[in-house]
Parts: C-alpha cells; sequence; structure tokens
C-alpha cells in the first residue's frame, strides 16, 4: 500500500511527465512540416523541369521543321536557276549544290523523327510529373493541416495539464516539491519511480542499501544514493 503523500507526488508527476513528453512533440513539429514542404518542393521542381524538357523538343522540333523549308526553297530557287545556266561547270556546281541540300534535308528529317519520339516520352515523363506532383501535394496538404491542428491541440492540453500541476503541487510538501521540480527540470527519467525487484533503484538501476530498503518498506519516501532520484516501495505494508 501506498501513502497518500506519495500517493500525490505520482499524481503530480503523471501531470508533469505528459506535459513533458507533449513538449517534446510539439518541438519535432516544425522539423516533421518543413521536411513536408521539402518533399513538394521536389516533386514540384521535378514537373517544371518535365514540363520544361517538352518544351524544349517542341522548340528543337520547329526548329528542324524550319530549316527543312529553308532546305527546301534553297532547292526549288537552284532547280529554277540551272534551267538558265549555260555553263557546264556552272551548272555542274548547282547541282552538287542541290545534292548537297538533299543530304541536308533527309539529315534533318532523320533528326525530326528522333525529335518526336523523344517528345512522345518527354510527354508520358511529364503526365508522370504531374501526377505524383498532385498526390504529393494533396497528401502534404493534409500532413501539414494535420500538424497545425496537432500543435493546437498540444498547446491546449498542455495549458490544461499545467494548471492541473499547479493545483496538484499544493499537495506535495515544499522540501519534497522542490527537490523533484530540480529532477523533473534535468528531463531525464523519472523524479519518482517504484524501487526495482531485487533492491534496486527505479531510476538508475544500481543496487540500494539495507537501510534505505527497509525505510521504503514501511511506506516512507526515499532516495536512492547515486543518483538522488525519489523512490517508493509499492508493496510497502504501512
Amino acid at each position: 500500500m501506498i501513502k497518500k503523500s506519495i500517493q500525490d507526488l505520482l499524481a503530480l508527476q503523471e501531470l508533469d511527465l505528459r506535459i513533458r513528453n507533449l513538449e517534446i512533440r510539439y518541438k519535432t513539429i516544425p522539423v516533421e512540416r518543413a521536411k513536408l514542404v521539402a518533399e513538394f518542393d521536389v516533386v514540384k521542381k521535378a514537373l517544371a523541369e518535365a514540363k520544361n524538357h517538352v518544351l524544349k523538343i517542341e522548340q528543337g522540333i520547329r526548329k528542324i521543321q524550319a530549316d527543312i523549308k529553308e532546305e527546301q526553297d534553297r532547292q526549288k530557287s537552284l532547280l529554277i536557276k540551272s534551267a538558265s545556266i549555260k555553263k557546264a561547270s556552272e551548272y555542274e556546281a548547282v547541282m552538287q549544290a542541290i545534292e548537297s541540300s538533299k543530304k541536308r534535308i533527309s539529315d534533318l528529317e532523320t533528326q525530326e523523327i528522333t525529335a518526336w519520339d523523344d517528345l512522345e516520352k518527354a510527354k508520358a515523363d511529364a503526365v508522370k510529373a504531374e501526377k505524383r506532383y498532385k498526390l504529393v501535394g494533396r497528401q502534404a496538404q493534409t500532413d501539414v493541416l494535420e500538424l497545425d491542428a496537432l500543435k493546437k491541440q498540444i498547446l491546449e492540453e498542455v495549458k490544461q495539464k499545467a494548471e492541473a500541476s499547479r493545483a496538484a503541487e499544493k499537495n506535495v510538501a515544499q522540501t519534497v516539491l522542490a527537490q523533484y521540480k530540480r529532477m523533473l527540470a534535468s528531463g531525464k527519467g523519472e523524479p519518482v519511480s517504484a524501487i526495482r525487484a531485487g533492491g534496486n533503484c527505479g531510476n538508475c538501476g544500481l543496487k540500494l542499501p539495507p537501510q534505505t530498503l527497509n525505510y521504503a518498506a514501511r511506506g516512507d519516501l526515499v532516495t536512492c544514493d547515486s543518483c538522488s532520484y525519489f523512490l517508493y516501495d509499492p508493496d510497502a505494508k504501512l
């Protein structure tokens, strides 16, 4: 059986540990939120790059088509010119120019076919990037809203628990409360813990001396000689 004074201290600790855990969780929220935003920025950038790639290929195709049209016009001009040439050497030069133009057109048409294939693949990649953008965006928005709501919930619960903690402190002796608060402020472990089976400290785990165990066995609140944390015997006989 546990003395009421220890029960009151444990009740206070329950409130304070809940506050501590809530505050720890609260501090992680900005990091999680930033991570979500960063993940969304990645897919947003990927979509922009995919669309830009499509645009560049389309611009390249238009340039090739313009070059083909220019060569075709040049061929027509050379053919018209060849009809009025009388010197064999000049005619030969024009014919060579026409053949060169035909080869140029053939090369450009090959480039255009390749570019159309590239464009089809680029458009498919852009569609995938947009789907990914929408999916991640929706999820990120949902998660961010949930985190923002969680922040408000945590602040509200901390406020409530803090009020309850202040009220619970009135039930604890001032000398005990002062030491308890110092240990709580360290952020390490639980200021008050049960003695482990075998007579070991519930906080640091070291073996307790017989005298300390005897005091605890009769229901007293004791402290560990090693870590100075409070201890109690849950099976104490009052």
